[in-house]
């Protein structure tokens, strides 16, 4: 039993006071009167909820009457207001709980009194009551991501204790752990919920009276359709097969579209997309393949997921990279001599960005070209190529590059940078004397790569050896030869020249070549003499050639120079001068082109050579021996010409003898039937009709015999002048058996003609 309270034990002393000093006022007999007190009873430690309790309080000492008061937490406790039951009685007064409930818990105050004082008495009343539930924890089904709420409210004295557990791993959750929450009130709370929080959940409620209150919730996640990625990037190169995945998570069954560019995509059957799905355990898989991909498949692509708790989207970027396109407008900016210019414009990126650009150039030459290479940053669109060969085309391109490759490279463009004056003289100059007052001079071109531009021409500076004059010049201009001569005249005669060489182009003048110091003759080089072929073999070619032109300037010998056409060094013969200028070449190749030539030698040197023949030998064993002109492979055909010249003659001859034979027999025949006789004498005109050559042995019937015998006789014979050596001469065959053995005129003699002893014929007349 706890003691009264503070209150009551501070007014009591007071209290008795003023009742022991107004009793003694009032009536005297009351001082006599002793105190009561009341009898301490002990108390239960506690009652639980449904017992039965009574107390009751008992004077000890005092003399009646007493009076008995009831206090419950210091107030006044009164029967007809509460299920409280008070009894009084002479000297004792209870009170009774039929049920004691939590509301009778709290502290008992008992006052007894009588005439001489009063005493006051405190007893607490503990109650306790086992758990009860006040809100039953339920199942739940929540979206996966919402809050999960759990209620389980309970009741009871002192107040129970609640904890809660997760049966899937049997882990007693407490606020340690940061995503569940507790409230006073024996709420479970996970703000957001996830795949882990799916489960049963027990909450146990005890305050040491009683059982231990028990309940197992399930809890249940819907998981609408979505992804937990809403945006990605894919970067595939250029013919390569994209693979473009969703991972779509969420309660099946689940359903994947896709669309590219927000239109829907219809994958159909031996199509460049395939899309394959996989069931996982959080959801579906879908992916969708792009075989050889090209530019155009670079889009934006949207799967779309979708189950009864609800719809979600994902977008995919493709990106297909490639090589950089070509760059664009290549040009020229600014030429010089030994260096140049080169812009362009930024090509396509190929959807990676261009890392460099690579300036491929090289001089173009007849002998082949080095490529040479800039490479150019990304920021810069122009380059200046040095270390350039004057005068000279180059060609240009440029590549672009990222990091996929190298692109096509951009068209090709031509430039020639500036000219400068030619940095070599010519090469291989040769001076010689060509007679009593020229020199030849030949040279060959500088090595073309020290140009330095194209060639215009070339100066020939000369003037008398040590001569204190300025040197003449002569120009001559370029050509595509690989050597050059000319010939300087007039000269003075017996006189020592200096001869340079220099080359020019439109830059200006290169340096000279070294001095040459040649005399002119003190006479004439002999002129070329003419040259004809006399007769040719298999395997000899017999030449013959006559005096020099110029009478005046005398010859001592020759020289005949020949080779093999396409062979290499020419052979020469060393011929004396004389009346018969004739030389045969021996042991020759059969049916083989030879070149030959020759030139003329005195005092003085070698003239000029004459000109070129070109002969062939010929085939094997044909035209041993024999001149030209017996030669069958030349006679064969001039007498077939000749032949057939003749025929076509005598074919004209006979059409036109012919037709003036018919209208002469029309004419006989006519004077025949008129009664006319025709008489033939032996040196008269006879006619031959070559249609009616034929003996005639029976005349038609009333014909008369001269009639038969005149039609033989169309052709005047006069007119047919044949030659005996001439093929037509076969025409007798035609004609009639009397007349075969008739001989005919005497031919012609020959029109060709020799003419002296060159063997050479005239055409026929």
């Amino acid at each position: 039993m706890s003691p009264p309270s503070s209150k009551l034990a501070t007014r009591r002393p007071k209290l008795l006071l003023f009742v022991l000093v107004t009793t003694a006022l009032v009536h005297p007999c009351y001082l006599l009167q002793e105190r009561p007190k009341i009898l301490p009873l002990n108390t239960p430690e506690f009652l639980l909820v449904g017992e039965k309790f009574s107390y009751t309080c008992t004077a000890k000492v005092g003399e009646p009457p007493f009076s008995f008061q009831w206090l419950k937490n210091g107030n006044e406790l009164m029967s007809a207001q509460t299920d409280v039951q008070i009894k009084n009685f002479e000297d004792i007064s209870l009170i009774v709980i039929d049920s004691v409930k939590e509301k009778h818990a709290g502290n008992y105050t008992c006052i007894l009194s009588n005439n001489a004082g009063k005493d006051i008495f405190t007893a607490a009343l503990i109650v306790k009551a086992p758990p009860t539930w006040i809100k039953k924890p339920i199942n739940q089904e929540v979206f996966l991501g919402e809050p999960i709420v759990l209620e389980c409210q309970v009741h009871g004295h002192p107040t129970p204790q609640i904890t809660w557990t997760r049966l899937k791993d049997e882990t007693p959750l407490s606020t340690s752990a940061g995503k569940f929450l507790f409230s006073n009130d024996g709420k479970l709370q996970i703000p957001k919920s996830s795949e882990d929080d799916e489960g049963s959940y027990k909450c146990e409620a005890t305050n040491g009276v009683g059982k231990v209150l028990t309940s197992i919730v399930q809890v249940k996640l819907r998981v609408p359709a979505r992804f937990e990625e809403k945006f990605s990037v894919e970067t595939v190169r250029r013919g390569e097969t994209a693979s473009l995945k969703c991972e779509a998570i969420g309660d099946l069954p689940l359903e994947v579209t896709w669309a590219k560019d927000k239109r829907n995509l219809e994958i159909k059957e031996l199509d460049r997309y395939e899309r394959f799905e996989t069931t996982v355990e959080k959801g579906l898989t879908s992916e969708l393949m792009i075989r050889s991909t090209d530019r155009n498949d670079g889009a934006l692509y949207t799967c779309f997921a979708k189950n009864d708790y609800g719809l979600d989207e994902k977008n995919i970027k493709l990106v297909i990279v490639e090589v950089p396109a070509r760059p664009l407008d290549v040009r020229v900016q600014e030429v010089w001599s030994r260096s140049a210019t080169i812009s362009w414009s930024v090509p396509y990126s190929g959807n990676s960005p261009i890392t460099k650009f690579i300036v491929q150039y090289w001089q173009e030459k007849e002998n082949g070209q080095r490529l040479l290479e800039q490479t150019i940053p990304s920021s810069q669109t122009s380059v200046l190529l040095k270390s350039l060969h004057p005068g000279s085309p180059y060609a240009v391109t440029v590549v672009a590059e990222n990091e996929v490759g190298q692109g096509m490279p951009s068209q090709t463009i031509q430039f020639v940078t500036g000219e400068e004056a030619p940095v070599s003289p010519p090469t291989d100059v040769q001076v010689k004397p060509k007679g009593s007052s020229s020199l030849l001079v030949t040279w060959k071109p500088p090595p073309k790569e020290l140009w330095n531009g194209e060639l215009r021409g070339y100066y020939i500076d000369y003037k008398v050896n040590s001569s204190p004059t300025s040197y003449l010049f002569k120009t001559v201009e370029s050509s595509s030869n690989d050597s050059y001569e000319y010939i300087l005249s007039p000269l003075m005669k017996a006189t020592r020249y200096s001869v340079v060489v220099k080359a020019y182009n439109g830059a200006g003048t290169g340096p000279p070549s070294e001095e040459i110091t040649v005399k002119t003759l003190e006479g004439d080089l002999p002129l070329p003499p003419p040259v004809e072929l006399v007769s040719n073999s298999d395997s000899a070619i017999s030449l013959k050639w006559g005096k020099s032109p110029s009478h005046n300037i005398p010859v001592t010998g020759y020289t005949l120079h020949y080779k093999k056409k396409n062979s290499g060094e020419w052979n020469y013969v060393h011929v004396v001068a004389s009346d018969n200028n004739m030389y045969t070449i021996k042991d020759l190749e059969s049916g083989a082109t030879y070149q030959l030539y020759l030139t003329a030698v005195n005092q003085f040197g070698r003239g000029n050579p004459s000109d070129y023949l070109s002969i062939t030998t010929n085939p094997k064993g044909i035209g041993i021996g024999l001149p030209f002109y017996l030669n069958l492979a030349i006679v064969v055909p001039v007498t077939a010409s000749v032949v057939a010249f003749v025929v076509v003659l005598v074919v004209i001859v006979i059409f036109v003898k012919k037709t003036k034979a018919r209208k002469a027999l029309e004419r006989d025949l006519t004077s025949l039937q008129s009664g006319k006789v025709v008489t033939y004498a032996p040196g008269s005109q006879r006619y031959i009709d070559m249609e009616k050559a034929r003996r005639v042995s029976n005349p038609e019937p009333g014909t008369p015999a001269a009639a038969s015998i005149a039609s033989y006789a169309s052709i005047p014979s006069r007119d047919l002048e044949l030659r005996v050596d001439d093929p037509r001469q076969e025409l007798k065959s035609f004609l009639p058996p009397q007349m075969r053995d008739r001989p005919l005129p005497h031919p012609k003699p020959s029109s060709l003609k020799k003419r002296g002893d060159s063997h050479l014929y005239d055409r026929a007349d």
